[in-house]
């Protein structure tokens, strides 16, 4: 069987460009987060885009709540809210993104509770 040589590289470059939007923080994310002191718990879904901003729907309502900006240096996350946040302050996170989700561990953060109490976000595809 003879396979064409555009075929080939059309492949390959599908391949690599596949593997690449998966290494960075770009997609559709959610988790499950205290909703108040009770045990509760409610949807977050965050909506990371190529344009480096992000939206964030607490209740999973399609209402955003937050919106903000990011910048990617060095392996971490500088994520700023710049909308419906009362603390604009800029947080640096380390990423991991995986087949399954994306982890941020906080580095530091000007804005208290942001990272959560033990200061990682783990987020699932959604």
């Amino acid at each position: 069987m003879k396979y064409s040589p555009f075929l080939l590289l059309f492949f390959c470059f599908s391949l690599s460009s596949g593997l690449f939007a998966q290494s960075g923080p770009v997609g559709e994310w959610k988790a499950m987060i205290p909703a108040d002191d009770k045990g509760n718990m409610m949807p977050m879904h965050v909506s990371i885009k190529a344009d480096n901003t992000y939206a964030i729907d607490f209740g999973g309502d399609g209402t955003v709540e937050i919106k903000g900006v990011y910048s990617e240096k060095d392996g971490q996350l500088i994520i700023q809210d710049n909308e419906g946040s009362e603390c604009t302050g800029k947080g640096v996170y380390t990423y991991e993104v995986t087949a399954d989700g994306l982890t941020m561990t906080k580095v530091s953060d000007e804005c208290e509770g942001r990272g959560g109490p033990e200061g990682k976000m783990e987020l699932s595809r959604g």
